[in-house]
């Protein structure tokens, strides 16, 4: 057992103990799990109270994550994600994480969204629904809906889901060359906790797509995002 004797001048018993516990944090990979309260007191030499009011200043900063019966892990690292028409697995291969794509949902839908119908101009035309989560180096990132014309892909398979979307739509001229993206926080309702292995008290941040491929509306999106693991580019332009 390690007993702190001593800290550096000007720094509460507190403060230290939160200094030394974010050496300790940044040193472990993310996703792995800090010791038990009752272990971290033990080897410092400290109240039980004094390691979580530690883990609580850490999880502010975004080091730390709790999760229910899994107790409090190494916080992945900021996502920077550039919002633009593009596949957010490429985007993830450029911050050097493995994408894997988990479809949790494909059918057809007769009666959409009305906000879906509109966009994608549909009349009496069906409309495929999915239903994807998204994960980089198996830390879950992102819970997708999408709905796409039938009309345009009339032979959609549930294993070309398995792919980049992207990818496919741009194998038939239909890739997305302009359109816009809102963005609103919320709170993630138990399902979305659930699947993004998030607190139900953890903020998120949706957004709604709407894709054109040459001027044809062609993507009717929405995604989740926990709001803590990403940090959120916008380009700007000039108004004229």
């Amino acid at each position: 057992m390690t007993i702190m004797t001593s800290r550096p001048p000007g720094l509460s018993k507190h403060e230290a103990i939160r200094d030394s516990l974010r050496q300790m944090v940044l040193a472990m990979t993310p996703g792995t799990a800090l010791p038990a309260e009752r272990e971290l007191a033990e080897r410092w030499g400290v109240a039980r109270m004094t390691v979580r009011q530690a883990i609580a200043a850490l999880a502010r900063e975004g080091l730390i994550r709790s999760v229910q019966g899994r107790g409090n892990l190494r916080a992945a690292e900021h996502v920077q994600l550039r919002v633009r028409l593009g596949s957010f697995a490429d985007a993830l291969r450029e911050q050097h994480l493995d994408p894997v794509t988990r479809l949790l949902e494909f059918t057809r839908e007769p009666e959409p969204l009305a906000a879906v119908a509109a966009f994608l101009e549909l009349g009496e035309e069906p409309v495929w629904r999915l239903r994807r989560l998204r994960l980089g180096d198996e830390v879950p990132l992102a819970l997708e809906r999408t709905w796409l014309p039938v009309a345009l892909l009339p032979d959609l398979t549930e294993e070309q889901l398995r792919g980049s979307l992207y990818g496919l739509l741009e194998a038939r001229s239909l890739r997305p060359d302009e359109g816009e993206e809102s963005v609103v926080a919320d709170l993630p309702d138990a399902e979305e906790a659930r699947l993004l292995d998030i607190s139900p008290t953890r903020p998120v941040v949706r957004l709604t797509r709407r894709g054109r491929a040459g001027g044809r509306p062609v993507e009717y999106a929405e995604a989740v995002l926990p709001a803590d693991r990403y940090e959120l580019w916008f380009p700007l332009e000039r108004t004229r």
